[in-house]
């Protein structure tokens, strides 16, 4: 009877601490150099414990686990993936890479794992794509490339978001975004989508913490509010006020000739500036070239028929990029016609439905 009930209080126990009891087994394929795996909480490095691997380099482990903890599992280089569900779950070994994966097809762990293999798949791609682009020497042909690789790296991120919305709610979720922080945190636009897709009942923990810290600081840096107002030089030498706008809605683009992007951002621009300027649509272009005749030189290349200032201090110095909190360009802002900040970077539909 004592023995009965203490199985009841260790059940117990288990439950309240949000443990299941788990079987993880496999077989490594260099049993001689590991005696035994660390596992740890992903992305936080704490351990909740060892497994002991035989001399044949066979493991099995049977206990309790975290319930809906993502962990990893090392050793030597390996990082491995093992999200706690109810189940048993079995170490493989495919095309040199290591996975675990659940006996029960149906589960958020082998959903993630296929995430990250086609990912991994992705990115590859991308990269072997992205080869050879800073040895273009005509600006023409990187623009052009550019815009294609722009195109490229966006089905990545679609493909990103699609499953932060289908692990939303959990710690996959949370991985998949705090494993982006490097690009989120220079992608303000991104890292707002990837926000949004989280939901609003991620797990509390240092994942979570590190992730909304790093939003929170990107949005700090975000401009809102009223404008500043410049006072800078078109083509002729004529002072310009952005308040010489007020009233109307405008596009600031903020550019150089030396951009690559920019010179792709000005052509998307020049096929759309006949519907923009129908819909009442004013576009100022700042230039932050340190050199007149290269910035005049583009604007007669690129075709550039709207408004065109520059701040011949150039990127490093501008106090209007400053004021306009720009790190990199091309930055786009749309503002209103009280002269408020509407948005960064807008696409053309959502141009067109801001100004319409």
């Amino acid at each position: 009877m004592k023995y009965f009930l203490c199985i009841i209080f260790l059940l117990l126990f288990a439950c309240s601490l949000g443990t299941r009891s788990v079987v993880v087994s496999g077989q490594l394929q260099q049993p001689s150099k590991v005696k035994e795996l660390c596992v740890v909480l992903a992305n936080e490095n704490d351990s909740i414990g060892n497994w002991k691997v035989g001399d044949d380099g066979s493991f099995v482990y049977s206990g309790n686990l975290p319930m809906g903890k993502l962990l990893r599992v090392r050793w030597e280089h390996y990082n491995i993936s093992l999200y706690v569900e109810n189940g048993e779950y079995k170490l493989n070994y495919q095309d040199g890479e290591y996975f675990f994966k659940m006996l029960a097809n149906s589960s958020l762990h082998n959903s993630f794992i296929e995430y990250k293999q086609k990912e991994k798949i992705l990115m590859n791609a991308y990269n072997a794509k992205c080869c050879g682009y800073d040895t273009i020497s005509d600006i023409h042909r990187k623009a052009d490339y550019n815009a294609f690789l722009a195109k490229e790296f966006d089905k990545i991120e679609d493909f990103r978001l699609k499953a932060i919305h289908r692990f939303a709610g959990t710690e996959l979720a949370e991985s998949i975004v705090y494993e982006s922080l490097f690009f989120y945190e220079s992608n303000y636009k991104y890292f707002e989508k990837a926000i949004e897709a989280l939901g609003d009942t991620i797990p509390n923990g240092k994942m979570k913490q590190a992730i909304f810290k790093a939003y929170e600081n990107l949005k700090k840096k975000q401009l809102t509010g009223i404008a500043p107002n410049f006072i800078l030089p078109d083509k002729n030498g004529k002072n310009v006020s952005l308040t010489d706008f007020r009233g109307k809605y405008v596009l600031v683009d903020f550019w150089a000739s030396w951009c690559a992007p920019c010179r792709e951002k000005n052509r998307a621009l020049y096929e759309q500036y006949g519907q923009l300027k129908k819909l009442g649509l004013e576009v100022i272009s700042i230039s932050m070239d340190d050199n007149k005749n290269a910035w005049l030189k583009a604007i007669r290349e690129d075709g550039i028929q709207w408004t065109q200032l520059v701040d011949l201090r150039g990127f490093k110095k501008s106090s209007v990029r400053k004021e306009y909190k720009v790190e990199q360009v091309p930055a786009v802002y749309l503002i209103g016609p009280n002269g408020d900040v509407i948005a960064k970077d807008p696409t053309n539909k959502e141009l067109v439905e801001y100004v319409k």
